[in-house]
């Protein structure tokens, strides 16, 4: 049996082009998809930190208890405790993230909602900096990222 000219497949030279424009596109994505990543972990850090300061805060003034907030820059970690040494969290910062400096070792979060002192703490992420402020007075604190 004889196979016509238009019943041929394609060729080797043709399939090699098609897969390496295939990979070329695929390795654009996933060069975006990194950095997205990157960014979707600073957000989540943030959001989270976020959220410890709130709970920390609102520990203290439901339990009328003094918390100690503190961070570590050794360990690349903070964690909020109790003035009785009960251990509220801890929480590791992830690998990508890490203190980069700061004059704010720790703070108390009184029984009426005050904190102790106030200064901030400079993270970074991927060369990029941002920064912590913990104000005095009634808890407020913001992050600028």
């Amino acid at each position: 049996m004889r196979a016509n000219q238009s019943e041929k497949g394609f060729t080797l030279i043709e399939m090699m082009i098609v897969l390496a424009v295939i990979s070329i596109i695929l390795s654009f994505s996933i060069l975006t998809l990194k950095s997205f990543s990157e960014m979707i972990q600073k957000k989540m850090f943030v959001t989270q930190l976020e959220s410890d300061l709130y709970y920390a805060h609102s520990y203290a003034l439901n339990r009328r208890e003094t918390v100690v907030f503190s961070f570590s820059i050794l360990s690349n970690e903070y964690n909020a405790v109790t003035a009785t040494g009960e251990v509220i969290f801890v929480r590791k910062l992830p690998h990508s993230i890490y203190i980069e400096k700061t004059n704010l070792h720790s703070f108390s979060i009184t029984p009426r909602g005050t904190v102790s002192n106030f200064g901030t703490v400079n993270f970074r992420h991927n060369q990029k900096t941002f920064k912590m402020t913990v104000y005095i007075g009634r808890g407020r604190f913001s992050i600028e990222k």
